[in-house]
This record gives structure tokens, sequence and C-alpha cells, in this order.
């Protein structure tokens, strides 16, 4: 039943991705960019995303720009190459240059060659399921609290199901999400790695890892 439970949660999380990158980046905010778009700094995302797809081998994707966005930040999404969308911010467009640039996006073309772009899809799908778990067990919980003046022991029955489903959810979210951030740190050195290969440049990712966290820093403070 939990199994059940935990897929269909999935399965309706899916559906809502499945239009692909474009679906994700639109609903990020992001703006796509056309060629002959007037911005120069659009050209330049433009030219280096076309020279990350020839050195990695992925047909070039679609490129959107979240212009309300001043932070540091970028990302591929979809479930394939073939529907995959590379989203970046305004923040990044103004304060990398071309070569922090071009680490930037070789990174993300790395996610997109070693499918990672699926894999969170279906992580993201599977932490749906776990947390649709203990909604349902949270909604037991406060229909049982709300009708107190049917005190029986099939309802005290009823409520220990939702007490045991809520903590089941929560609990299963809790080691979900710490296998996620353990599979999210390996596929991130493998990004980084795979954008030296492509772009020929350590400095180019180095220097941006570098503004990012100079610009997380500054946050934080």
């Amino acid at each position: 039943t939990i199994l059940a439970i935990v897929l269909i949660g999935a399965g309706a999380k899916a559906m809502q991705l499945q239009g692909g990158g474009a679906v994700v980046a639109r609903a990020m905010g992001g703006d796509r960019v056309e060629h002959g778009s007037p911005d120069p700094l659009k050209r330049r995302l433009l030219n280096v995303v076309e020279e990350m797809a020839i050195a990695s081998g992925v047909p070039v994707p679609e490129v959107y720009v979240m212009d309300g966005e001043e932070g540091l930040n970028a990302f591929a999404a979809g479930h394939t190459t073939a529907d995959a969308a590379v989203a970046v911010t305004r923040g990044t467009l103004e304060n990398l240059d071309r070569d922090e640039l071009q680490g930037v996006i070789g990174h993300e073309f790395s996610h997109i060659l070693n499918g990672d772009m699926r894999l969170n899809i279906r992580m993201i799908g599977v932490l749906a399921g776990i947390v649709f778990i203990g909604s349902i067990g949270s909604f037991i919980m406060r229909s049982i609290g709300q009708s107190r003046g049917r005190k029986d022991s099939a309802s005290g029955g009823i409520f220990a199901i939702g007490l045991a489903l809520f903590l089941i959810g929560y609990v299963g979210l809790f080691f979900a999400r710490l296998i996620k951030a353990a599979v999210s740190r390996q596929r991130e050195f493998l990004a980084d790695a795979s954008s030296v290969q492509f772009t020929r440049n350590p400095a180019g990712i180095a220097g941006a890892l570098d503004q990012i966290r100079a610009s997380s820093a500054l946050i934080e403070s």
C-alpha cells in the first residue's frame, strides 16, 4: 500500500515535469533566448552554448535567461538530450567573463550528457511520493482530531494509521534527502571535471566557482 502511494505521488510529479526542460525553465521565470537578440550578453550566451554543444557532442538545447534573478546560478533540465534546456540568471551573464561563463555552461552540459537531468526528475518524483505519504497521514490525524465527539476504538485505530503514515513519510523524506545530497555531490564533481574536458580551460570553471562562493558569502553576511 505504501509503495502504491509513493508511486502515485511520484507519477503525479512526473506528469507535471513531462513537458521537458523548456517547461521547467519557463516555470522558473526564464525567457527563451532567440538568435538575433539585441542583448550582447545573450548573444554571447548563445555562442557559448553552441560551442559546448559541439565539444560535448550533444544537440544544441533551448536557452533561457531568468532576467529577474541577480544571483549567480544556472541549471539544465529535461528528460533527454532531445528536450533539454539550459537556463542562467541575469546575474550570471553580467558578472562572469566569457571563460567563466563557458566553464558554467560546460558544467551544465555534463549534466545533460550524463543523464543527471533524468535522474533528478526521478528523485524529485520519489521525494514527492514520500511527502504525499506524510500528507495523507497528516490529513487523517486532522480529520480524526476534528471529530473528537466520536472517540471509539475505530477512530483510535484510524488515528494510529494516520500517525504511522505521517512518521513514515517524514522519516523517509529525511533519508531520501540525505541520499539525494550524496548523489548530487558526486554528480557535481563529475560535472566540474567534464567542464574542464569540454573547455580545455580549468581557469574558467575555477573562476566561476570563486565568484559563486564570493557572492554566497556576501549574501550570508
